[in-house]
């Protein structure tokens, strides 16, 4: 596949997202990859990860990825459960997170401009991911 990418004058990006603020052994990452804001829209990841909260930072990898518009967005699921655990509100009641520590209101998480990563091709972009809760 390298030979392929490389003879085709492409070469495949990295994204290395860095998740800060974990609570250590409590519970697995989710961390989900968005490629595009309708794909955000309608929660359609174009890759994910489920990590062990193994220390207070963990990195996820993309590699292999084309040049392109990415978001990243991390919850770490404390309770096992496997979806962001919410309020009444809607407010999330366990650590979550998106790429560059964009941040939501009141009313909802970040708009996909908001936290979006330009990855080059052939290049590594890396991204701090700190956890709110």
């Amino acid at each position: 596949m390298t030979l392929t990418l490389a003879a085709a004058g492409l070469s495949a990006g990295e994204l290395r997202a860095t998740i800060a603020d974990v609570k250590p052994q409590q519970g697995k990452l989710w961390v989900a990859l968005y490629d595009g804001a309708d794909a955000y829209k309608a929660e359609r990841r174009f890759a994910g990860q489920i990590l062990e909260a193994s220390g207070t930072e963990v990195t996820a990898v993309f590699a292999g990825l084309p040049a392109g518009r990415y978001g990243v967005a991390v919850f770490q699921d404390r309770n096992g459960d496997s979806v962001l655990t919410t309020n009444l509100l809607g407010m999330p009641r366990e650590p979550y997170g998106f790429s560059g520590g964009a941040t939501g209101s009141a009313f909802g998480p970040p708009a996909f401009d908001a936290f979006v990563l330009e990855v080059p091709d052939g290049g590594t972009v890396t991204t701090k991911v700190p956890l709110t809760e």
